[in-house]
């Protein structure tokens, strides 16, 4: 499986550095020879060095971490959002667009749901765009490997509000279109002029070219922008493609601290609600010492375009 195959790779180039791997850290003197405290400074910064600045996704050795870390979570919430795509399951070929691809994370869910018989495409053509060629380049080397005549991929570094015009104007039309906590980033990184640009130009891209029974997954964190989340564009971008209907819901965070909302941020009452399951569908237990997530926790909005009445 992809999945597995990816992860063994990172993890043995994270046992092969060792602590050495920090001599070029980005991070420099503010570095804490552990990578997961890296991480921990990107997704709380208030817990970084007094003085440090911004910590930033910069660096290949914390890339094998993150993946062995959030991979197996990532992947089963696509895989749950794909087993909700019915008209998917005896598509022949299968065009996917992945934007904030990262270690590519929906295309493990995809690979692991055809091992199942869940999906039975004959060809799949995987189109991943982030920003960060840099920091990805070693993980994304290693599923290049897994290429051969039924299976291309491609991968686009560059800022998604940027490339989506080039996007727009060519004549490539995915069926399946994913958006792996995209827009959570974009509210950290962009402004929002580039990011209302983005949603303008995708869905006119969208209710252009893109054919009936194409889907689009929304997946990200379970908040919203006034806590650092992105939430709020799901709705944003829904409301602005035609020919379309779509549902929302949301999975229960066993993490959650909150004491208004225990179980989560409540999203999609009106639609799915929370998910009856949030189980992580991998077997996480090879990684362990990453301290993965043994269940999911995001927010998901599915739109699939219809035939225009």
């Amino acid at each position: 499986m992809m999945l597995e195959t990816i992860l063994s790779k990172c993890d043995e180039r994270n046992d092969r550095h060792g602590c050495e791997q920090c001599a070029d850290c980005s991070y420099d003197t503010y570095c804490p020879h552990d990578c997961e405290k890296c991480l921990d400074y990107i997704h709380n910064p208030s817990h970084a060095p007094d003085g440090a600045p911004e910590r930033k996704y910069d660096c290949t050795h914390m890339a094998n971490v993150y993946t062995c870390k959030y991979s197996c979570r990532y992947a089963s919430e696509i895989v749950y959002a794909v087993e909700r795509l019915k008209d998917l399951s005896n598509l022949t070929d299968l065009k996917v667009l992945s934007f904030g691809c990262g270690p590519c994370t929906d295309l493990f869910a995809i690979d692991y749901l055809r091992s199942l018989g869940i999906l039975s495409y004959q060809n799949l053509e995987y189109r991943g765009v982030d920003y960060s060629e840099d920091v990805w380049k070693y993980i994304h080397r290693d599923i290049k490997t897994f290429e051969n005549e039924d299976l291309r991929i491609r991968f686009y570094y560059q800022d998604a509000c940027k490339l989506i015009h080039t996007i727009a104007q060519g004549s490539w039309v995915p069926n399946l279109i994913v958006f792996q906590y995209v827009f959570s980033d974009m509210e950290k990184h962009s402004d929002a002029k580039n990011i209302n640009d983005f949603i303008e130009t995708f869905a006119q891209y969208y209710n252009e070219k893109v054919v009936p029974n194409t889907y689009i997954i929304l997946n990200d964190v379970n908040l919203g922008r006034g806590y650092g989340g992105g939430r709020d564009y799901f709705d944003q971008l829904r409301n602005k493609l035609c020919s379309s209907i779509s549902r929302k819901g949301r999975f229960c965070n066993d993490n959650s601290k909150s004491i208004y909302y225990p179980r989560g941020y409540p999203y999609g009452e009106n639609s799915d609600g929370e998910f009856p399951k949030n189980e992580n569908r991998f077997d996480w237990s090879p990684w362990e010492k990453y301290s993965p997530f043994d269940t999911c926790a995001s927010a998901q909005m599915i739109i699939k375009k219809v035939v225009k009445k």
